[in-house]
């Protein structure tokens, strides 16, 4: 309550002095356009002493910077102050984090008046959810420190049956008998399987036993009992399932109907509602808030399986608005909350939803295609922006959705399956016939690594029936391979493209679908209580990633190219200077990074485990194979904290079991609590790493490159 009191009154303080501002200059500072050179040096501000270093690299002498954290400085706990709000209002560009981390960023934007352009660093980068490596003292059960699913669920492809896998132990927890052959899908709150049971004309669900629970800023994720729940959908031939926010719909081939609910339904408190598409056929329907888009059947051809396009319905069945423009649709895609893409014969239909307005553009297949191929598949990565399709078998699609532009990736062996990496949001996961998996870079279509994963197998023919293929799926740093022939789900750990284990499965195993990999997506919307308390003690609460990108020099690689790419569009007369800057610097971070793993290649294995002051390592973890055991303080807070005595005992107690020789604190840290859980566990404190920010003149970390060099120095020597 005190700190939020002094940051009223410097408030007040800000605004007064925007107010004369304003009086002493004409007009208002606007950030100059991509369409007019900047005269003089262009005016930036970085947040924090790393991110300003970054841009410098970048800007070179063609920006005039201020950074607002300085070198040895906080801003967990930072104060802005009157000169910030002064060079925020003269800004072109604020160059920030994002991901949360600068809590006391948008008071400051809002009393200066400023209209600099915001540029959030950390978009595009992979990010880790808080506590992502373990929840309550417990961590991955895997070498890598990754993020892998808590539990899959598999529906045998012969049997029907569901079976629930604990991933941790490899084993299987639980098996449920349903009425027939399923395919399993997750539902909108990332917690219920769904059985979709084409032949028996049912839907059953399971409860994964996964559950989102809130702690202090963050959520961690809680194992409960799985159940089958008494919840059971009858439809006529269900086939196509959907989840779009927060909302299911499974449509029906058999009468052509679609089951729409959410998920208070299926715990009772809710009802399905039924929209009719007129007649049976291979359809499908996406609910958007207040109405439904369901497939139109082809008016042209009764018989006709594909339908011809798809009507905007009320959910009580009133039509909205009708588009015939899509012929053979098949395949679907939600592009954020109001637009949806789906595959048609000749092209791709972009579905979109203004303030009163619907409106269709198309994208059309190359004209050069020979081999009549389409996309069937669409899927669409939230955090990149970027849609995929397939390519009928012989590889995927690139789309431009700004310029209305395909562009079809053939791949060197015929593609079964494919999905988005969720370790990598650039690139895309492909299955192919031969067997192997295959990691792709989605912008240049170049196989950047490549792992057998299954036995090859044949693409199916006509009147072929009864034979089992590989299902895929991407869950954290993990893809998970159905191999229904051997019994086997095959689990290939994506950075390293490596075959993590084969895990026996009872039967066929065919469809799959993985829960508590990441926490809840909501969790940032859903904080109250305890943590919004928390942040007005500490005036700093994170959101639910981890927003200590910089941690590793690979993340450092994509806000190098977004300061490049900002630059460029504010000053382009500059445009090849920043370019070159840019690659010069990426290619001294690619340097670094081998650096980095040539000196852990010298730590012993078992030693290569971190605690730390506080939770900003996960990065660092992740890309470079080392297991975060716990910190003392947690994701909250950076200032001297006493955490209570059960969690130092808890602490201490893994430290001991871990034999590790050393525990680290950071420069903005709290050694003497850091000394305190050294003494109790009998290791050493080792000296402090850099963290939050670059250190002062003759401290080896005046730079990104010299604080990432001497923190792996000491982590490295501490380690030994």
């Amino acid at each position: 309550m005190k700190r939020s009191i002094l940051r009223m009154q410097w408030l007040s303080v800000v605004v007064i002095l925007s107010l004369l501002l304003s009086a002493c200059t004409a007009v208002a500072p606007v950030a100059p356009s991509a369409d007019n050179d900047v005269a003089g040096p262009l005016k930036v501000v970085a947040t924090y002493s790393v991110l300003g270093d970054l841009v410098q690299q970048v800007a070179g002498d063609k920006v005039e910077m201020t950074v607002l954290v300085g070198a040895d400085g906080d801003p967990h706990v930072y104060e802005p102050t009157p000169r910030d709000a002064v060079a925020l209002s003269e800004a072109a560009i604020l160059f920030e984090n994002g991901l949360e981390f600068e809590p006391w960023l948008e008071d400051l934007l809002a009393a200066s008046s400023s209209q600099a352009a915001r540029v959030a660093v950390s978009d595009g980068v992979d990010t880790l959810a808080f506590d992502a490596h373990g929840q309550d003292g417990e961590h991955a059960d895997h070498a890598h420190g990754d993020v892998a699913p808590k539990r899959i669920a598999i529906a045998d492809g012969v049997d029907p049956s569901v079976h629930l896998l604990d991933v941790g132990a490899g084993e299987l927890l639980v098996s449920y008998d349903v009425a027939g052959p399923a395919r399993v899908y997750v539902g909108a709150d990332e917690t219920l399987a769904y059985a979709v049971q084409t032949t028996a004309n049912q839907v059953n669900v399971i409860d994964s036993g996964v559950r989102f629970v809130p702690h202090e800023d963050h959520y961690h994720l809680d194992l409960t009992d799985p159940a089958l729940l008494d919840f059971t959908l009858d439809g006529t031939t269900p086939i196509h399932f959907v989840a779009h926010d927060g909302v299911i719909a499974i449509f029906n081939d058999g009468d052509g109907t679609a089951a729409i609910f959410d998920e208070s339904a299926v715990r009772g408190d809710g009802q399905v509602i039924t929209v009719d598409s007129g007649r049976p056929h291979h359809g499908v329907a996406v609910p958007m808030e207040d109405v439904v888009v369901i497939s139109l059947p082809n008016p042209d051809d009764p018989e006709a399986a594909l339908p011809a396009g798809v009507v905007v319905r009320t959910l009580d069945g009133a039509e909205v608005a009708a588009f015939p423009e899509c012929p053979g649709l098949h395949g679907e895609a939600s592009i954020g909350h109001d637009a949806i893409a789906f595959g048609c014969t000749d092209g791709v239909l972009i579905l979109e939803r203004g303030d009163d307005t619907w409106t269709t553009r198309k994208i059309a297949n190359p004209a050069d295609n020979p081999d009549n191929a389409r996309v069937g598949t669409l899927y669409y990565n939230e955090a990149s922006g970027l849609l995929v399709g397939n390519w009928s078998r012989q590889g995927f699609t690139q789309f431009d959705l700004e310029a209305g532009v395909m562009t079809p990736v053939i791949l060197p062996v015929p593609m079964w399956a494919f999905t988005w990496s969720e370790y990598d949001p650039h690139q895309v996961l492909a299955l192919t016939i031969d067997g192997s998996l295959h990691t792709i870079d989605y912008a240049t279509g170049e196989i950047l690594a490549s792992v057998p994963v299954v036995d090859a197998f044949a693409l199916p023919q006509q009147g072929e029936e009864g034979v089992l293929r590989p299902a895929l799926i991407a869950s954290g740093d993990m893809a998970y391979i159905s191999s229904p022939n051997t019994g086997e789900v095959v689990e290939v750990h994506t950075p390293h493209m490596e075959v993590d284990r084969r895990l026996a499965v009872e039967g066929a195993p065919f469809s799959l679908a993985a829960f508590g990999a990441m926490v809840d997506p909501q969790a940032g919307e859903h904080m109250h209580g305890e943590a919004e308390a928390q942040a007005d003690d500490h005036g700093h609460v994170h959101g639910e990633f981890d927003p200590h990108t910089w941690m590793s020099p690979l993340n450092a690689i994509v806000m190098v190219e977004n300061i490049r790419d900002a630059l460029v569009a504010a000053d382009p007369a500059n445009a090849d200077l920043y370019a070159a800057n840019a690659a010069a610097y990426v290619a001294e971070l690619q340097q670094l990074d081998a650096e980095m793993r040539a000196q852990i290649d010298t730590i012993p294995v078992e030693h290569r485990k971190l605690v730390t002051t506080h939770e900003l390592f996960s990065y660092f973890a992740r890309d470079y194979g080392f297991e975060l055991l716990g910190s003392a303080l947690g994701s909250v807070t950076t200032e001297a904290a006493d955490p209570g005595a059960g969690q130092i005992a808890t602490l201490v107690e893994e430290i001991r079991t871990a034999v590790v020789p050393a525990i680290f604190v950071e420069d903005v840290g709290n050694p003497a609590l850091m000394e305190r859980i050294a003494q109790e566990a009998g290791v050493t404190v080792a000296p402090p790493l850099y963290t939050h920010g670059l250190g002062q003149a003759g401290s080896g970390a005046e730079d990104y490159l010299g604080m990432m060099r001497t923190n792996m120095q000491i982590i490295v020597e501490a380690l030994q």
